[in-house]
């Protein structure tokens, strides 16, 4: 339970790939800076110089003198004769140990997906997912394809609390967001259902590019208010805060 009156302490998960991932450690960073959070640390699971995007990652976090905590997945497995699904809970156990030098009261997994019930077990974390409450499921790219499919007129962003089995766990929070207007019909017309090759459309990119937003200013909005007490992220209630996200786009 956060005690009244302390700033919220959280940690921080990501691989670090590109953009989507840094444009959401920005919200972060920047209710740091307003006092509004304590981000305590930034956690990786790629070591410098593995990648390009995990390396500017990796550098904004240092230029925002914020810790940074890298422990390489990638040379964990090759150093191991297993398959990762072998490897994932003492992987995590790794992971464990080097976190919880730092006390925090929740963590955000944005861009990482590599849990086991091991960390589960010892913090609340919340995690993001590109979609409503009881929408689409898997990675953001399944969840376009198969909006574009159902020729969906809505999406949304949903924030929920990850449970140690791995399911996803009750939502935070919310918000829904239009994806078929007037401003995009003419992206919508040109979609043929029948190729199913949406990933090279402009439609595709035109709802991710939403996504992105939209994630960023649900999760400054849910921080602020799990910060202020607005938000109790024990509470079997969602908060839906579309009107409040929309009036921010």
């Amino acid at each position: 339970m956060i005690k009244k009156n302390k700033t919220l302490s959280i940690g921080w998960l990501s691989t670090g790939n590109g953009q989507g991932s840094l444009g959401l450690l920005q919200q972060a960073l920047d209710l740091h800076q307003e006092q509004k959070i304590s981000l305590e640390y930034v956690f990786s699971n790629r070591d410098y110089g593995e990648k390009k995007g995990s390396d500017n990652f990796i550098n904004h976090v240092k230029n925002n003198n914020i810790n940074m905590i890298t422990f390489s997945s990638r040379n964990y497995k090759s150093n191991k004769n297993k398959a990762w699904k072998e490897l994932r809970n003492d992987f995590d156990k790794i992971v464990l140990s080097k976190i919880s030098k730092h006390k925090v009261d929740i963590i955000i997994a944005a861009g990482y997906m590599l849990f086991s019930p091991v960390i589960c077990d010892h913090y609340k974390i919340l995690n993001l997912h590109p979609a409503l409450p009881k929408g689409p499921i898997g990675t953001w790219k399944n969840v376009i394809n198969e909006l574009i499919s159902k020729e969906s007129n809505f999406s949304g962003i949903s924030i929920h609390l990850m449970t140690p089995d791995l399911d996803e766990g009750p939502c935070v929070s919310y918000c829904k967001f239009n994806i078929k207007n007037k401003e995009n019909i003419n992206l919508w017309e040109n979609i043929d259902n029948k190729k199913n090759d949406f990933e090279k459309s402009d439609l595709f990119l035109d709802i991710r590019k939403k996504m992105i937003i939209y994630e960023r200013i649900l999760l400054r909005k849910t921080l602020e208010k799990i910060s202020s007490k607005e938000i109790n992220i024990n509470d079997t209630e969602s908060k839906n805060l579309s009107e409040e996200v929309n009036q921010l786009i």
